[in-house]
């Protein structure tokens, strides 16, 4: 009787030294480790190829048990189902295209609107660079003095105007309030008020 190969015997014989009562589970062992049908397993493993091993695994068990949920639980709990529903219910079958639809014109809208965006973002930051790079070319070509001048300038016509809005909405407060207690109606100008 041929024995099993010496790397198999000489792995099994290394892990069973280390581990306590070695001897009797080795005795226990021997036999199973002569035993015809094991040997010839294990040649029939060592001989094949990994390839060969998954397929035979996934014809014998995987296969049948995926048939088995398909026929047992998908077929008529769930695919009978739904076709009866589109079949039966052309309702609901306009109900799923005009979903689809929305669907689809939201997708389409959304991406006119980033397109949108995308374009009134460029256009905001040509504008915000080219002032920038036109207030540096200004400002090289003037001078700084110059520029500072012209920045006041500009400063106190802003500020004016602000003023001047602030100050008539105001006098119109004012005037709607004398208004409203029964005071003579008028509006303000300046500090003093213009009674009608």
């Amino acid at each position: 009787m041929a024995s099993l190969p010496t790397s198999l015997v000489s792995f099994i014989q290394e892990k069973l030294s280390s581990m306590p009562h070695s001897d009797a589970v080795y005795s226990h062992l021997q036999p199973l480790l002569d035993n015809e049908l094991v040997r010839s397993s294990y040649q029939k493993i060592i001989a094949s190829s990994a390839t060969a091993h998954l397929e035979h695994a996934r014809s014998t068990y995987l296969d049948p048990c995926i048939d088995h949920l398909r026929a047992s639980y998908l077929d008529p709990f769930i695919i009978q189902p739904l076709a009866n529903l589109l079949t039966n219910m052309p309702d609901l079958l306009s109900v799923f295209v005009l979903l689809l639809a929305l669907f689809i014109s939201l997708k389409v809208l959304d991406y006119g609107r980033r397109l949108v965006m995308f374009w009134v973002t460029l256009a905001l930051r040509l504008v915000y660079w080219g002032f920038i790079i036109g207030a540096g070319v200004y400002v090289y070509n003037a001078g700084l003095e110059k520029a500072a001048q012209d920045l006041g300038w500009f400063y106190g016509l802003v500020k004016g105007g602000v003023e001047s809005f602030q100050n008539g909405a105001q006098g119109q407060g004012q005037a709607q309030s004398s208004a409203s207690t029964g005071g003579y109606g008028g509006y303000s100008y300046g500090d003093s008020q213009v009674r009608g």
